[in-house]
């Protein structure tokens, strides 16, 4: 018999294809939920009919009254009976009823509903697109065996380092935050335990907050949510107003407003527009300039356990300390340089075009053509006033182009400057 489930998973087509099989009274009008219940009434009436007629069939037939005949005498209850005929003449008799020959009948099958292939085909894309919304509602990065994180994709490798569940927040600018997380596949299961029946419309969301002063009471405020899938471990945020702090936190947002916090991420503040302008793109380059990047990013706080981690891990380096005076402490390689080697220099590029049978000079000084009649001169540019006049002459002599360039030099080296009182 076909389950009310698998009656309401079909489409109001095959319900009434199967209402009109089954006989059923002005099908052709009822509604998908109506062909359900008259459906349902049919399988029971059906079921019913099958059980009396099993019933019926095990109490087997009613023995009609013969009168020529004496009544039958039980002997024993195992197996013979004796008879006396109109002679005289005792006959045995089997005990076996007829109940006992008799067969009960299978109950008739209901014919399975016939898929059409658009049918299968809206099936196959429902299902598709179901699996990717479970895949994109998972924030996890690795599942936990033993311990330890096992890696996503084809090629699954088991990591040697403790998984745990982090965010990390880093400033790239004055208007770009990066947010990169670590999350377990456990860590998701508890929040689909903890939402209930509200997981089913939660949605993944990275909630970044504004940080005030502490001594404020709404030290932090929500400033927007961001919604992110899965899939991802890191997402790149712009905010507005620089200087300004700001945390993240990441986790599910159900459709009653409720946030289910997952992980929190380290405070960070944004530089004033000017003292950061160029936008990192990978952690290649953020090892060139990791040091600012780091400070930036709240490294040197003392809630900072979390970033100082991943800096670690993807720089493979130790990263460094604030002694109590301010000052950096570490290895020496990664101080600060205590000189700035800087030097500067300009040079002249003279260049022109004209009939490759000509002939030029810069300064008196002849200069070579291309094929085309083009020509370039790069010349030392000292700290003076020069006048450069550049001539072309035709080949006969008859004709002579004089232009006359007048370029001058200052160069002013400015006195050096030590900010200590910066990272």
């Amino acid at each position: 018999m076909i389950t009310t489930a698998d009656l309401k998973a079909q489409t109001r087509r095959e319900l009434a294809d199967l209402a009109r099989n089954y006989g059923v009274p002005g099908w052709h009008g009822l509604k998908k939920d109506e062909l359900v219940t008259e459906i349902r009434k049919v399988q029971r009436r059906l079921r019913q009919k099958a059980s009396a007629e099993k019933a019926k069939a095990s109490r087997g037939p009613a023995k009609k009254k013969k009168t020529t005949k004496p009544k039958v005498v039980t002997v024993s209850a195992s197996a013979k009976v004796a008879s006396t005929s109109p002679k005289g003449r005792k006959t045995p008799a089997k005990a076996s009823s007829r109940s006992a020959k008799s067969k009960p009948k299978p109950m008739p099958k209901l014919a399975e509903p016939k898929v059409s292939a658009k049918t299968a085909r809206i099936r196959a894309q429902i299902r598709k697109r179901r699996e990717t919304m479970l895949r994109n509602k998972d924030l996890s990065t690795g599942t936990l065996v033993g311990g330890a994180a096992v890696n996503r994709g084809a090629n699954r490798t088991r990591a040697d380092e403790q998984h745990q569940d982090r965010i990390v927040l880093m400033v790239r600018d004055s208007y770009w935050l990066q947010a990169s997380w670590e999350i377990t596949r456990a860590s998701v299961e508890r929040a689909e335990s903890a939402l209930s029946e509200r997981w089913h419309t939660a949605v993944p969301m990275l909630r970044l907050l504004s940080v005030s002063d502490v001594n404020n009471n709404r030290a932090e405020s929500v400033e927007r949510d961001i919604p992110v899938h899965g899939g991802v471990d890191n997402w790149y945020i712009d905010v507005d107003e620089p200087p300004s702090r700001y945390r993240v936190i990441i986790g599910y947002l159900s459709d009653n407003g409720d946030f289910y916090t997952v992980c929190r991420s380290n405070v960070v503040e944004t530089p004033r527009p000017g003292e950061c302008e160029r936008l990192d793109e990978h952690w290649c380059d953020i090892a060139e300039d990791y040091e600012r990047i780091y400070s930036l990013s709240g490294g040197y706080d003392t809630d900072a356990g979390d970033l100082k981690e991943v800096f670690e891990e993807r720089l493979c380096r130790p990263m460094p300390l604030r002694g109590e005076q301010g000052q950096t402490v570490a290895d020496p390689t990664l101080l600060r340089q205590s000189k700035l080697p800087f030097n500067v220099d300009a040079e002249l590029i003279i260049f022109g075009k004209t009939v490759s049978s000509a002939s030029v000079t810069v300064a008196g000084r002849p200069v070579k053509l291309q094929a085309d009649g083009s020509f370039t001169v790069r010349m030392e540019l000292p700290d003076k006033r020069q006048v450069l006049p550049v001539t072309a002459e035709s080949r006969d002599g008859l004709r002579q182009r004089t232009t006359v360039v007048a370029v001058e030099r200052n160069t002013k080296v400015m006195e050096p400057v030590e900010l200590n009182d910066r990272l």
